[in-house]
């Protein structure tokens, strides 16, 4: 739809309008004679449903004619209900086709023309729908004026249950549900003429209206693409002069309609507005060629109206700024002649000085780096002599454990002489007893004669023995005290040596340790003098890229000194206003 163009979007819209109204007429036309088609088909129906209820009815009449006769005693109740009987099975309508039949409340059959079925009770049978007819049946007849119900029976003379419509009303003095009904097969036949002539009706009626609303919109669209056509092309050639404009198109002319509707007042405003962009484009590319040969003092007299109007004011101010600026640029240029001339020199200096100091970098680096591997060799003989000392005392340690050992070995020792010289002093005490006992055995010997004098002599001999007994022990006990006497001498110098491990320990200890702090000092000191060294050739790169930098900024100077003497051979060629800056 967008990419219409005016006329055929006129023509599509008061076409889709007269097709939308011919549509909804036609719609509305054809739903009434529908619905009168459906009323007309409704009441062919009710017609028949008229005809079963009045058979029905008049059958109901003729029941309650034989019951007066009961209730006035011509006849027996036995009698009634025989004759009653009798009249539903046998009474017919619709030239024998239609028939009646009878039901109790309780599903029992009454009377039917079907000996098989009568008697039976059908309450909860169904059709071959699923309806339980017989219940329909009763529910119907407890009706006030009783009901009408559809379900499906076997046709008699047949095996397949056709479409039945039924009405049934209740006989109340015998419970009975009287009950007809028509096959919708035979039935059809006697409406489907008259259903066919509406139907065929309907159908023509709806032709007629579809070609008469497709006939009055044809001309309908013919009429608009006339009138759209009258309505469209002058905006169609304005349309297409804008698109033009839009190309840069300044100097086709507008093809202006004389007319003093909107159309008319559309194309001379566009031909106005073509011709004031015209004139201000012109006086815009003057002022730029202006601007191109170098004349910054050009004037414009041209009036710019109504949105335009700015721009005659940003052409004046960009005239004046470019006049200033051009101006202070000129200044700045002599200036930026004069100070890089001035900066080069100053930058040349630099540069030397900075060669120079990095120079002086480069040794103090050098003489760092001698002085850390000094102190690196000076930790590594302090780690070095830690570790002899952690292994002279170790061995110091080892022989204290000794020196203690030997100390206690003494110290049994010392205390098993001293048992010894007891059992040595017992020995000493049982010799003298024996010598007593030998002297008193010679005593008594010799008071025995003859006869004691060889016991005389083993008591002379045993003497002799305790005497030597006696002076062994001496001589034992003298050594042990000897020997005890010195074992306890070299218990005092076991122990003295053993004080003097212990002090030697802690001071080889101490010392190790100092030796540590000492290897660990070198170690943090060696640690500290390569981050100098390291800070040291990071000063020495930054000196090398100053002088680098400086070297390159004399170079650079050079060149700013050069190209601001382009710059003011360059800005002579402009023509400025008077100058605004003095300075």
């Amino acid at each position: 739809m967008n990419r219409l163009k005016l006329r055929d979007k006129l023509v599509v819209s008061v076409g889709l309008l007269i097709l939308l109204a011919v549509l909804i007429l036609t719609s509305l036309s054809y739903i009434s004679l529908h619905l009168a088609y459906q009323r007309t088909a409704e009441a062919k129906r009710e017609k028949l449903d008229q005809l079963i209820q009045s058979q029905v009815e008049c059958l109901i009449g003729v029941l309650e004619a034989n019951y007066a006769r009961f209730e006035n005693g011509e006849l027996t109740d036995a009698q009634a209900r025989e004759n009653a009987a009798y009249i539903v099975r046998t009474t017919r309508y619709n030239q024998g086709t239609g028939y009646f039949w009878a039901d109790m409340a309780d599903g029992v059959n009454a009377v039917h023309i079907n000996p098989d079925i009568e008697g039976t009770n059908r309450y909860n049978t169904q059709d071959e729908k699923g309806n339980y007819f017989v219940q329909d049946t009763i529910a119907a007849g407890d009706k006030p004026d009783g009901g009408f119900i559809d379900f499906y029976f076997t046709k008699p003379g047949e095996n397949q249950a056709k479409a039945k419509r039924g009405f049934i009303r209740k006989f109340a003095p015998y419970g009975w549900y009287i009950g007809t009904g028509n096959y919708q097969e035979d039935m059809l036949p006697l409406i489907q003429a008259e259903l066919d002539s509406s139907s065929r009706a309907l159908t023509l009626s709806t032709i007629v209206m579809f070609s008469c609303g497709a006939i009055v919109l044809i001309v309908a669209v013919m009429i608009m693409g006339v009138i759209a056509k009258k309505i469209s092309q002058p905006i169609s050639n304005a349309t297409d002069r804008i698109q033009k404009l839009s190309e840069g198109n300044l100097h086709d002319p507008v093809m202006v309609t004389d007319s003093a509707d909107e159309v008319g007042i559309l194309t001379k405003s566009l031909a106005d507005t073509v011709q004031s962009l015209r004139a201000y484009i012109e006086n815009i590319s003057y002022v730029l060629c202006e601007f191109d040969s170098g004349n910054m003092n050009v004037k414009i007299d041209l009036d710019y109206v109504g949105d335009f109007a700015p721009i005659k004011s940003s052409l004046l101010r960009t005239v004046e700024v470019l006049n200033n600026t051009f101006t202070r640029v000129r200044f700045s240029a002599e200036q930026v002649s004069t100070s890089s001339d001035q900066v080069s020199s100053a930058a040349q200096s630099l540069s030397q000085g900075a060669t120079e100091q990095a120079s002086s970098v480069e040794e103090l680096a050098g003489t760092i780096s001698d002085i850390s591997q000094r102190v690196s060799q000076n930790a590594e003989s302090a780690e070095e002599a830690s570790k002899k000392c952690q292994e002279t005392s170790d061995e110091l340690i080892v022989g204290k454990e000794r020196m203690s050992g030997m100390v206690e070995a003494m110290r049994k020792i010392t205390s098993t002489s001293e048992e010894i010289g007891k059992i040595v002093k017992t020995i000493d005490d049982i010799a003298f007893q024996t010598n007593i006992l030998a002297l008193n055995a010679a005593v008594e010997a010799a008071r025995a004669g003859v006869a004691g004098k060889g016991f005389a002599v083993v008591a002379d001999e045993v003497r002799n023995l305790a005497g030597k007994s006696s002076e062994a022990s001496k001589n034992t006990s003298s050594l042990i005290k000897t020997v005890v006497e010195m074992i306890q001498g070299g218990g005092k110098i076991a122990e003295d040596t053993a004080q003097s491990l212990d002090s030697i320990v802690t001071l080889s200890e101490a010392a190790s340790n100092l030796v540590y702090k000492i290897s660990s000092a070198s170690k943090e000191q060696a640690e500290a003098i390569s981050q100098v060294t390291i800070g040291i050739d990071q000063i020495s790169s930054v000196v090398q890229t100053n002088s680098a930098t400086a070297e390159e900024s004399a170079a650079a100077s050079e060149e700013l000194f050069s190209q601001a003497q382009e710059m003011k051979r360059l800005l002579q060629q402009f023509k400025l206003k008077a100058p605004v800056y003095s300075s």
